[in-house]
């Protein structure tokens, strides 16, 4: 059974997630926190335990679900902890997800010591998780250097829905099924059909990528930058990412010339961070966590 929790029972659970990544003084530290929780009861019902046969609680989480006007359907966990059997541990969270709508799900690791992320990659793994790490990047549109070949956009449409699908699925070579494909275009809020790109070396030649953009213009505006790829044939060198890149902010500049642009880049695909970095992002600081997404 799973039930949330009291306010007065956070400061007991905070000091069983420390315990689970092996702090020496767990209780002791929850206590010096506990002032600062300053919406116990709210949090208390985001806060949820395992109870079975009528013992003490065997796994416990923060559960926080999107809310129904949502547009990225994310929900997020942690901190999470459990005592025992793994499987029973996976039964919990496995149920808790069950209870609330959602396209994808996030652990944060910020802070968390490397036994206990490999402990709860253990525990998640078979339910989907994987271990990633994003860079967060930011770039000023004020600061976007002119391109002597900007490549030309072509935006979403619903006729086009489907070819924007294929070359998505050809650039990663990997598969796009419909609940990933509807998450991707509402991980980064509303979705935005002006600001989902394909790219021409011309207009009257093949797509050779894609840049998928969301936010609301402004003079002072902040987009986000959710994907950027192109086709296999062009990965051979960085050139073609780079003007893809730039065509693009170049875009998003003339609509908003005192805006900017955010990534999250993946730590694993250190070219793109290269070229994110040559055109004058930003690093803002990295974030590992366990994430899974829809097929």
């Amino acid at each position: 059974m799973i039930r949330a929790l009291a306010p007065d029972e956070l400061v007991w659970f905070l000091a069983r997630a420390l315990a689970f990544q092996g702090h020496g003084d767990p209780m002791g530290l929850a206590q010096r926190l506990a002032p600062s929780l300053k919406h116990a009861r709210r949090d208390g019902r985001r806060t949820f335990v395992w109870l079975d046969g009528g013992g003490p609680p065997r796994a416990g989480a923060h559960f926080r679900a999107p809310e129904p006007d949502d547009d990225a359907r994310t929900a997020r966990l942690g901190p999470l902890w459990h005592e025992g059997d793994e499987e029973e541990g996976r039964a919990f969270v496995r149920e808790l997800l069950a209870s609330a709508p959602h396209d994808a799900v996030e652990v944060r690791l910020d802070g968390v010591p490397e036994t206990a992320r490999a402990r709860l990659t253990s525990w998640l793994a078979p339910l989907g998780f994987e271990p990633t790490e994003r860079i967060r990047m930011r770039f000023p549109l004020a600061d976007t250097p002119p391109l002597g070949r900007p490549l030309s956009l072509d935006a979403w449409t619903p006729e086009t829905d489907l070819a924007f699908r294929e070359l998505y699925r050809a650039a990663e070579r990997a598969g796009a099924g419909e609940a990933h494909w509807s998450w991707l275009k509402r991980q980064g809020g509303r979705f935005r059909p002006d600001l989902w790109f394909v790219a021409r070396p011309a207009p009257d030649q093949e797509p050779i990528g894609y840049a998928f953009c969301h936010g609301d213009d402004a003079l002072d505006a902040r987009y986000r930058l959710v994907a950027v790829g192109v086709l296999p044939a062009h990965r051979g060198s960085t050139e073609m990412v780079r003007r893809l890149v730039l065509t693009t902010l170049l875009e998003l500049a003339a609509r908003s010339p005192f805006g900017s642009v955010d990534v999250q880049a993946d730590a694993h695909d250190p070219k793109l961070v290269r070229i994110l970095q040559s055109l004058g992002f930003d690093d803002l600081g990295r974030e590992p966590r366990l994430e899974r997404r829809p097929a």
